[in-house]
């Protein structure tokens, strides 16, 4: 049950800043953020870069960018939903692209976002779905209802437009969005050098989960 004292609403501008501190701090030792900007100058960057794409989000239309607030106003979680876009408009929609960190490792984001498109275009090909990009909760207020209330605007607009929703989720999310009524249905894995015990390589995984109304 959510928490009677957390309201919803759609980011502005101004929250763009307090959405990428919320993102680096609730993804900011995820193995494949550190693969992918190795050094603390890149991921100084990357904080930059949130808030800009943050904005750009805000501004399309296609997006819609999401933050919960508890009692006092304070942003404590966000969402940046994807919304359907036409098949007939494919061709039409250009998503503004993202200005990465100078010292990103290309090669390992290039070979990850591969697998995500893949996984994607396998599951759902040019299927109009919303699409659930970036969810994170300050990790100071977990456990409060703030990111139920964010996937459950999701699946309430899925439902009345009859159209599934789709995402990407680490590991220790997925009992949560199996309980929410999504079904695991690709994983997408990649080897990590370097990033285990003493240097060791690691075997990073992600779920794809789909909701489809219509089951």
């Amino acid at each position: 049950m959510s928490n009677p004292q957390l309201t919803l609403s759609e980011a502005s501008e101004d929250d763009a800043a307090r959405i990428a501190d919320i993102h680096m701090a609730a993804f900011g030792t995820n193995l494949m953020l550190l693969a992918q900007f190795p050094t603390p100058a890149s991921r100084d960057e990357l904080r930059v870069t949130l808030r800009e794409k943050a904005v750009d989000e805000i501004r399309d239309p296609q997006w819609t960018v999401l933050v919960v607030c508890d009692d006092t106003g304070k942003i404590i979680s966000f969402a940046k939903w994807k919304r359907p876009v036409p098949e007939s408009e494919l061709d039409r929609y250009i998503e503004k692209p993202w200005k990465w960190p100078t010292e990103t490792r290309f090669d390992i984001l290039e070979e990850w976002t591969s697998k995500v498109e893949e996984a994607g275009n396998m599951l759902l090909g040019t299927t109009p779905c919303y699409s659930l990009s970036y969810i994170g909760t300050d990790p100071s207020y977990e456990r409060q209802g703030a990111a139920s209330i964010l996937v459950n605007w999701g699946l309430e607009h899925a439902k009345l437009e009859n159209v599934p929703v789709a995402l990407e989720s680490t590991k220790n999310a997925w009992p949560w969005y199996e309980k929410l009524g999504f079904r695991g249905e690709h994983l997408i894995s990649m080897t990590l050098e370097g990033l285990g015990a003493d240097g060791a390589a690691v075997l990073y995984e992600e779920m794809c989960f789909l909701f489809r109304p219509d089951r």
